[in-house]
């Protein structure tokens, strides 16, 4: 079976093996959080993680603690990681510990930040560097996986990637990751070619689209 802890651990936090926690709304919440400060945003599943492969090789701009890069590695993809690893990313992933809580006789859980380490873990090599390292690596797939809607880093990726194809993972239409300008640009630049299913938490859509560039 092929490394991937995290996918073991959601379909855990998802029914299987957590019996008590995973069937209230307010602890698979407090799950899923912990999950993704620990691993990553989203899920790489089987589906997904062959699919990028065949578009290998890759480089991955926002690459957080390196999971997906770490998964795809562990598959022999050649993959190369960056992140600008900044204040935002140190508060966003920084290790949390589940603590159980009871509440008017009901056992619960809760997130709380790990006292004893701060600085998030790191599970496979992450080269610093943004959207300007994009230029010379034309012959590699873009791959973004859950970008945030405010910093923009997104935009300038596409604009500065001279490559033909796009990997990201996401939600589709109005809840689609990312800025504004980045959707945009995908839908006036770019094309779907493919998509693969990816492991989704409760009332999400998440799902693995390849472009092409038109």
């Amino acid at each position: 079976m092929a490394w991937n802890p995290y996918l073991e651990e959601w379909a855990a936090a998802n029914g299987l093996g957590v019996p008590g926690w995973q069937g209230e709304p307010d602890n698979q919440r407090q799950l899923r959080q912990h999950l993704t400060h620990k691993y990553a945003f989203g899920v790489p599943g089987d589906a997904a993680l062959d699919c990028l492969a065949r578009y290998g090789p890759l480089i991955e701009i926002g690459a957080g603690t390196g999971y997906w890069a770490r998964c795809l590695r562990e598959r022999g993809v050649d993959i190369v990681a960056y992140d600008v690893m900044g204040d935002s990313w140190r508060s966003w992933f920084r290790p949390s510990v589940l603590a159980e809580t009871h509440w008017d006789g009901t056992r619960a859980i809760e997130a709380r930040p790990n006292a004893h380490r701060a600085e998030p873990v790191l599970w496979t090599e992450v080269l610093q560097g943004g959207p300007e390292v994009l230029g010379g690596h034309a012959e590699r797939t873009l791959l973004i996986c859950w970008p945030d809607p405010w910093s923009g880093f997104d935009e300038a990726a596409l604009r500065a990637y001279p490559g033909r194809r796009l990997a990201v993972v996401g939600e589709p239409g109005k809840t689609a990751p990312g800025s504004q300008g980045f959707q945009a640009l995908l839908q006036r630049s770019w094309q779907q070619i493919e998509t693969a299913p990816v492991p989704r938490w409760p009332d999400s859509q998440d799902r693995l689209v390849v472009y092409s560039r038109r």
